[in-house]
C-alpha cells in the first residue's frame, strides 16, 4: 500500500469503497463525480478523491466513465443506435461518444462491434 492510503483515516477508506461500490452498481445515477461526492457524507471530499485514486488508481470521474463505457459495450450489443448510448452515458453528442469510446478501448464502437459480434 502507498504510505498515505495506510494514512488516510478508516472513515476515508470507507467512503472509497461506498463510491467505488456505487458507482460499479449505478453507473448512470449521478452524472458527475461532484454530485456522486455531495452525497456521500465526509468531512474531507478532497481526501476521499486522493484516496480513491491511490486506492483504485483512477480517479473517480475517470472510473465512472469508464464504467459507463462498459455498460456501453451491453448497449451496443442489444442493438442500441450509438446516438441513444451517448445520450444515456451522458454525452453531447454520438461523436463524442465515439471518441471517448476509441480514447478507451482504442477501438471505435463500430469496429468493437464488428470484432466482438
Amino acid at each position: 500500500m502507498i504510505n498515505s492510503v495506510r494514512s488516510s483515516s478508516k472513515y476515508v477508506l470507507d467512503a472509497v469503497k461506498c463510491i467505488k461500490e456505487h458507482i460499479d452498481s449505478n453507473p448512470f445515477q449521478y452524472k458527475t463525480a461532484a454530485a456522486l461526492l455531495e452525497n456521500v457524507s465526509m468531512p474531507n471530499r478532497s481526501s476521499v478523491e486522493k484516496a480513491f485514486k491511490e486506492v483504485h488508481g483512477t480517479g473517480i470521474k475517470e472510473y465512472q466513465v469508464r464504467q459507463r463505457l462498459e455498460v456501453a459495450k451491453k448497449y451496443l450489443e442489444s442493438g442500441m443506435t450509438k446516438k441513444q448510448i451517448a445520450a444515456k452515458c451522458f454525452y453531447s453528442s454520438q461523436g463524442s461518444f465515439c471518441r471517448a469510446f476509441k480514447k478507451e478501448f482504442g477501438i471505435t464502437p463500430t469496429e468493437w462491434l464488428n470484432k466482438y459480434m
